[in-house]
């Protein structure tokens, strides 16, 4: 028998294809049903980086001109997110995720800082 009058594919050949998808499979499909948790998670890391840019540009203001400003100027008019009164949780309005933020207030050499504790829902 020659090499040139076999056709199709051997079971092993198969088995391996087989072995090979099975483990695509398993590395793709978590990450696939994770990708809205992760982009929720994204958008509200962006809020923070926001928040923080915020707080920095009214720090910035105060030591130069002493404009004074309060935590509400900096958390009003964040598009699509929301920081509770007591400024410990961040949502977002598009996702069903929140974040326990943490407010580290300014001080006369450096501005206050914002960063995400933990996510939470």
């Amino acid at each position: 028998m020659h090499i040139s009058d076999q056709k199709g594919f051997t079971l092993l050949e198969v088995i391996a294809v087989l072995i090979i998808l099975g483990i695509l499979l398993a590395i793709a499909i978590p990450r696939i049903f994770n990708a809205p948790e992760d982009a929720a998670e994204s958008a509200l890391k962006v809020a923070v980086v926001e928040l923080n840019a915020r707080e920095n540009l009214a720090w910035g203001k105060w030591k130069s001109d002493r404009i004074e400003y309060t935590v509400n100027d900096i958390k009003s008019d964040l598009m699509q997110f929301t920081v509770n009164d007591d400024n410990t949780i961040i949502s977002s309005d598009n996702f069903r995720r929140q974040a326990v933020v943490l407010r580290m207030p300014p001080s006369d050499d450096s501005p206050g800082h914002w960063k995400i504790e933990k996510f939470i829902n």
